[in-house]
C-alpha cells in the first residue's frame, strides 16, 4: 500500500484495526427470518427512493411484519411530504440521534445522498441497530474501511440493496453460469447505455458532484459491478480505467441554474418540466425553500465534476477479465453483455427504452462450441428493476427461502462493488492501474 493512497484524511477517519475485507462479514440469516414479531423500522433520507421503494410499498405490503417508528430527513417539508405519500403516521425527526433515542428502531433503512451513507451506517451499528442501505454502500475507501470496522466491532448486520440480482433475467444468467454450460469464464464484455432521459437526470441532481455520489463509477456502476462479481463468484483485483466529460456540464452550449428559471427552453433538448410530476413537486419543488436543492437543475452547470463517458478493464481473482463501459447520453437505454467461456459464449441484449419496437425486452443466447446456438427462455416478473424490487423486499422483510446464491448481499458485496468503482475513479485521475488491496486494508 502506498502512503499516498492512505492520505491524512483517511488516517484521521479510519481506525487502524487491520480489518480483512474477505473476513469482515460472517454468514447470517436474512433480516426477515431473524425477526420475531414486527420489526421496529425507521428510514433516514425521505427523497423519492426512500418514499417510493422503501416507504410506501413497505407500509402497504408488509404491515404485518414491519412497524414504522420514525422517519428522518434534514428537510422538514420533504419529511412531511414523504410521510403523507407513504401513508404512515409515525413520528418524524430532523435529527438522527433524536430519532434513534426516541423511536428506538431495530432496523434502519439508509436512503440519503450517497456521501452520507457511511456516517449513518456506522452510527446505527454502534447503537445496536441492524442496517439496510441503498447502494452504493459508500463512496470512497475511507468510508468503506470505517463501515467494515464498525460491523465487525458491533456484531450487527448490514444488507446492501442490490435489487438487480433479483430480477428473474439476471437470476437466469446466474443459473446458466452455475451449470457450467459455457465452462470456465475467461472474459466478460459489458456495455451499459444510459439514454438522454435517464442519463441526463444524473446531471440535474446532486449526482453531478463527485463529493456527493463518488461519480457514476460508484453511484451507477456499483449495480453492474455487483452483478458481475455475483455472476462470476470472483473478487475484483485490479482496475484500469478512462473517463471523460463529453456532453454535460461545461460542455454545454449555454446554461442556467435550473429548468424552471431557464431562458433557453426553446433551444435546449434537455429541458424538463418537473411540475408534470405531482410527487416530485411535493418532495422537491415544495421543499426548496428549506435547503435550496433543485431537483431539476441545469445539466450544463459548470460545477459538474464527474464523467459521462467511461471505460474500464477489470481483472478478477480467478484471472477472468472484463471490458466495461458506460455512456450517459445515448439515444436508447439498455445493455449488451457477453460471457466468453472455454466451452461457449452467453450473450444478452437488454432493451429498456428505445425509439423502435422490440418483440422482447431481453434476449439471451447460449452458443456452445461445436453444438450450435440456443435461445434461452426467461421468466418474467412485474415491478421495478425487472421485478427485482418486490423480490428483494420479500427477502428483506419476510425472510423467504432462497438458494444460497440468492441470499441477501451484505457488506462484503457492498464493499467489492464500490471499491471497483473507486479504483476506476482513481485510475482515471492518476493514469495508472489500481489494485483493490491498495484501497482497503487486507
Amino acid at each position: 500500500m502506498t502512503q499516498g493512497r492512505m492520505g491524512a484524511s483517511r488516517r484521521d477517519f479510519v481506525k487502524t484495526t487491520g480489518t480483512a475485507l474477505a473476513a469482515s462479514v460472517v454468514a447470517r440469516p436474512s433480516l426477515g427470518a431473524a425477526a420475531a414479531g414486527k420489526k421496529r423500522y425507521a428510514i433516514i433520507g425521505t427523497g423519492i427512493r426512500g418514499t417510493g421503494m422503501w416507504g410506501r410499498p413497505v407500509a402497504q405490503g408488509y404491515s404485518d411484519v414491519v412497524d414504522f417508528v420514525g422517519l428522518c430527513d434534514p428537510n422538514p417539508k420533504r419529511l412531511e411530504a414523504s410521510r403523507r405519500l407513504m401513508g404512515v403516521s409515525c413520528p418524524t425527526f430532523t435529527d438522527f440521534d433524536q430519532m434513534c433515542d426516541q423511536a428506538r428502531p431495530e432496523l434502519l433503512m439508509v436512503t440519503t445522498v450517497d456521501a452520507f451513507h457511511a456516517g449513518y451506517i456506522v452510527r446505527a451499528l454502534d447503537r445496536g441497530i441492524d442496517v439496510i442501505t441503498e447502494k452504493p454502500m459508500v463512496i470512497d475507501e475511507a468510508q468503506c474501511q470505517a463501515v467494515l470496522d464498525a460491523e465487525k466491532r458491533t456484531g450487527r448486520q448490514i444488507v446492501v440493496t442490490f435489487n438487480y440480482r433479483y430480477a428473474p433475467k439476471h437470476q437466469r444468467i446466474k443459473e446458466i453460469l452455475l451449470a457450467g454450460d459455457i465452462g470456465r469464464v475467461s472474459s466478460v464484455d459489458f456495455s451499459w447505455y444510459l439514454d438522454v432521459y435517464h442519463g441526463a437526470d444524473y446531471f440535474r441532481r446532486w449526482h453531478r458532484l463527485r463529493s456527493r455520489g463518488g461519480t457514476l463509477w460508484v453511484h451507477k456502476a456499483t449495480h453492474h459491478f455487483d452483478l458481475v462479481n455475483w455472476w462470476l463468484a470472483q473478487d475484483p483485483v485490479e482496475v484500469s480505467a478512462f473517463g471523460s466529460l463529453r456532453r454535460y456540464g461545461r460542455r454545454g452550449p449555454f446554461r442556467s441554474t435550473g429548468c424552471r428559471s431557464c431562458s433557453h427552453v426553446a433551444e435546449c433538448d434537455f429541458h424538463w418540466d418537473i411540475t408534470t410530476d405531482p410527487e416530485l413537486v411535493q418532495l422537491y419543488v415544495d421543499a426548496e425553500s428549506e435547503d435550496g436543492y433543485l431537483r431539476d437543475g441545469c445539466v450544463f452547470r459548470e460545477d459538474c465534476d464527474i464523467f459521462d463517458t467511461m471505460n474500464a478493464v477489470v481483472r478478477y481473482s480467478e484471472a477472468t477479465q472484463m471490458s466495461y463501459s458506460v455512456n450517459a447520453f445515448m439515444p436508447f437505454e439498455g445493455y449488451r453483455l457477453a460471457f466468453n467461456g472455454e466451452k461457449g459464449r452467453l450473450e444478452i441484449r437488454d432493451y429498456e427504452r428505445q425509439p423502435w419496437e422490440t418483440a422482447e425486452v431481453t434476449e439471451i443466447w447460449l452458443t456452445r462450441s461445436w453444438k450450435g446456438r440456443q435461445k434461452i427462455d426467461i421468466p418474467t416478473a412485474e415491478g421495478g428493476h425487472g421485478g427485482g424490487d418486490r423480490r428483494l423486499r420479500d427477502l428483506v422483510f419476510r425472510g423467504i427461502s432462497v438458494p444460497d446464491h440468492l441470499r441477501l448481499p451484505g457488506s462484503r458485496a457492498g464493499a467489492q462493488s464500490c471499491l471497483t468503482g473507486v479504483a476506476a475513479r482513481h485510475s482515471c485521475d492518476e493514469g495508472r492501474r489500481i489494485r483493490i488491496d491498495e484501497l482497503v486494508r487486507l
